[in-house]
């Protein structure tokens, strides 16, 4: 992590901050090599979770399938993304476990296991988990290796990161999206900068990748460019904390406008308390006061 003041490529020393990266662009739900799926294919309407009476009746009828085929993982692993997509993380982790214990390598269920962990910061028995099904599995998809990897990058464990995605088969574009997170938490500033534009070149309609590459850009001492890239990703989602985090960041420590940055503060803070850099304190008591009212729009 960059926690003190670097020399930057203009060569004058500024603050780099923990600025916020985004893993929302790796596919965390692996569809491996010879998987049997008796229901609807992944990714396909995962939950009707917006609308509690066709969840319950998705859920019903999952339950059902479960009684009737009470050996088959896929059940299970159903029950639990549609709890994950939902936000109802301990009942997911609940069926996502159960459905390892059928089947303890079955990789769809591995992979959103983690992606849950990933979401609720639980990284290290998502480490765990992920180490001991890729030691028994291991022609396992390359895309449970770029999900260790982004745990192991939250830990602050850069060099195995590194060393876990070294070891992919393939060059996957789950693996490079993993390798950009990896790569800018480096000192590699060059190599940050190239990896984050090739996964932006790949994937431009990636609100994550904009997040990502604008990091790259204001570690590369370009601010104005990367505060570009910050809002494009908050052209395609305004609501992504990492994009919000660091427009504070980039308006008040390298634009010195305090006022600019607390008020994307406040924003972040309806989305996410996380808070690394402890800018709260940095910008003072009027976030909480703009955050509840909504002044900053």
């Amino acid at each position: 992590m960059r926690d003190i003041a670097k020399q930057n490529s203009t060569g004058a020393l500024s603050a780099v901050w923990r600025l916020a990266l985004c893993a929302l662009g790796v596919t965390w739900v692996a569809t491996a090599a010879g998987c049997s799926w008796p229901g609807p294919s992944p990714g396909t309407d995962p939950s009707p979770a917006g609308d509690p009476e066709r969840f319950s009746d998705a859920l019903a009828g999952v339950k059902t399938e479960m009684g009737a085929a009470p050996e088959q993982p896929y059940w299970p692993y159903r029950a639990g993304e549609l709890y994950a997509a939902a936000d109802s993380t301990a009942q997911a982790v609940t069926y996502l476990q159960a459905a390892l214990f059928l089947d303890p390598d079955y990789a769809p269920a591995a992979a959103l296991l983690s992606k849950v962990y990933y979401d609720s910061g639980a990284h290290e028995p998502a480490v765990a988990l992920l180490e001991n099904f890729l030691a028994q599995n291991p022609e396992g998809p390359d895309a449970l290796r770029a999900a260790l990897a982004l745990h192991l990058e939250a830990l602050g464990d850069v060099e195995r990161a590194e060393s876990v995605l070294d070891g992919c088969r393939e060059d996957t574009r789950e693996v490079r999206e993993a390798r950009t997170v990896v790569t800018l938490r480096g000192d590699d500033l060059e190599a940050a900068l190239a990896s984050a534009k090739r996964a932006l070149d790949e994937n431009p309609k990636s609100a994550a990748n904009h997040n990502n590459y604008g990091i790259a850009l204001l570690y590369a001492g370009r601010p104005v460019e990367a505060r570009i890239s910050f809002m494009k990703a908050l052209d395609m989602n305004d609501e992504l904390p990492g994009a919000l985090y660091n427009m504070a960041i980039v308006e008040g420590f390298y634009f010195f406008d305090e006022e600019k940055g607390r008020q994307w503060y406040a924003r972040y803070r309806k989305h996410s308390n996380e808070d690394p850099d402890d800018l709260e304190t940095l910008f003072g008591t009027d976030v909480t006061r703009l955050s509840e009212s909504g002044d900053e729009k």
